[in-house]
């Protein structure tokens, strides 16, 4: 079908060579009275060629209109537009068909329908404040079936692209300008949108897609007020993100089904506000920023998820929950003042790891709020803060209610209120990073640990001059081992 499709292509470019081609140009004469034309071409046999080149006045207040259809197999439409407020429509019925639509100028509506399999769509527009309409339908069983490849160039732009049932795949390449705005549907199964080079300010991608394996990625975007809502429906989706820079941008991903993963591999700016949901089995998400007063909020739902959430800057809010058995690893990296940090697990054989730039030693994180509630069996918890080049007036609540829950504790600087609770039995309190026991350190810490249950163990030191140590254990075969300084 490649070849296919490659035949149609050196007929094209053979047509334009030979001048063997259907011309319609008008230009308005008259400003007077500004002339609208219309075209209108139809093939209706299987392997016809159209070629169309319009041209009119910049600034022209009608443009032109332009409609061309092609039923059959292996047809190809190239239509190209030069000129302001200009319309055309594209339809193709049948398999293996290839429409090229190239709009110059500004105000114009761009409108392509292909209904059938294997067919190919590529859409080029350079001006501004142009709208563009672009729908697949059509399954197969070929592994390509449809495929959109878009590209945009100028401020205000639109874009809508909707493929039903079958392999279709989306491309968006190197869009540049500001106040873009892309929506694609997909729905079916093998779909693919990418959406790469993205340069400019006020960009909005809406992109949702039902079925299966399906993959969303967007890549290097540059600007700032970006928004991107995300939503996958099915097995096997995966989004990602990867290199974004500007400020103010505002990330939703939404995954349902099985097998879904959302990784996003450092964006840099200001101002972010990432929400992401899982709900399934074996979901992954991770984030990394760079930047302040970014908020996160991740939720996972069902079993067997990893998440991942790292941020260097100030003002950062982090809340995270995961719902369900088995949840592999949870860990949150951050570094700087002013955090908010939550993390919420129900469940059996959950992780969490909260540390404050635990691989460079020459960073701070002050003032930090610090929330950890674990719920269920055979958790482990991992605090470590002590890596850094100081750490103080923080704020740390952690809470396990369950049976053979384990919290490693490893704290340092000055002026922390550190509350701890669990209520279960056969509990375990001692040192992060493989040491032996929970060490706090720094003056005028406020500690307070309160075991609830059999069998619970604690051991540590606490290193505080002017702060208060506070222990209580209910229940029999407890230990606690706590050496002051």
């Amino acid at each position: 079908m490649n070849l296919n499709k490659s035949l149609i292509a050196c007929a094209i470019v053979m047509a334009l060579g030979m001048n063997q081609q259907v011309f319609a140009t008008e230009t308005d004469s008259s400003k007077e009275a500004p002339v609208q034309i219309q075209s209108d071409f139809m093939a209706d046999a299987a392997g016809n060629v159209i070629i169309l080149t319009q041209g009119s006045e910049a600034e022209n207040a009608y443009g032109n209109d332009v409609s061309l259809f092609q039923e059959g197999d292996q047809n190809g439409i190239n239509a190209s537009i030069d000129g302001d407020n200009n319309t055309s429509e594209v339809s193709q019925i049948g398999t293996g068909n290839i429409s090229v639509s190239v709009s110059s100028g500004d105000n114009n509506t761009q409108s392509t329908y292909q209904d059938g399999a294997d067919n190919e769509l590529q859409s080029n527009v350079e001006g501004n404040d142009n709208s563009v309409t672009l729908v697949q339908n059509g399954t197969s069983s070929t592994f390509v079936d449809n495929r959109i490849v878009s590209k945009i160039i100028g401020d205000g732009n639109t874009i809508d692209a909707t493929q039903e049932e079958g392999g279709q795949w989306l491309y968006n390449r190197n869009m540049e300008g500001s106040e873009n705005s892309v929506t694609s549907v997909q729905s079916g199964e093998w779909n693919e949108i990418h959406l790469d080079n993205v340069v400019g300010d006020g960009n909005t991608f809406e992109v949702e897609q039902e079925g299966y394996y399906n993959i969303t990625r967007i890549t290097d975007l540059q600007g700032s007020n970006n928004d991107f809502e995300i939503e996958q429906e099915g097995d096997r989706n995966g989004v990602t993100i990867a290199s974004i820079e500007g400020d103010s941008n505002d990330i939703e991903i939404t995954q349902d089904g099985n097998s879904n993963s959302a990784i996003s591999d450092v964006f840099i700016g200001s101002d972010n506000e990432v929400t992401l949901t899982q709900l399934g089995d074996e979901n992954t998400s991770s984030f990394d920023v760079i930047g302040d007063n970014n908020d996160f909020t991740v939720s996972q739902a069902g079993a067997e998820n990893t998440s991942y959430v790292g941020a260097l800057g100030n003002s950062n809010d982090f809340t995270v929950m995961q719902n369900g058995d088995l949840n592999s690893s949870h860990i949150v990296n951050f570094n700087g003042s002013d955090n908010d940090v939550d993390v919420i697990q129900a469940g059996t054989e959950n992780t969490a790891i909260i540390q404050a730039s635990v691989d460079d030693n020459t960073l701070f994180s002050n003032d930090n709020n610090i929330m950890l509630n674990q719920t269920g069996n055979q958790n482990d918890a991992v605090l470590n803060m002590s890596t850094i080049l100081d750490t103080n007036n923080n704020t740390i609540d952690l809470v396990q209610d369950g049976d053979l829950n384990s919290l490693d504790i490893l704290v340092e600087g000055s002026n922390h209120t550190i509350d701890i609770f669990q209520d279960g039995d056969e509990n375990l309190i001692i040192g992060a990073d493989g040491a032996d026991a929970m060490l706090i350190g720094g003056a005028a810490t406020n500690f307070a640990l309160n075991q609830k249950g059999n069998g619970n163990i604690v051991e540590g030191s606490i290193i505080s001059g002017g702060g208060s140590v506070e222990i209580t254990q209910m229940g029999d075969f407890n230990t606690a081992t706590i050496v002051q300084q």
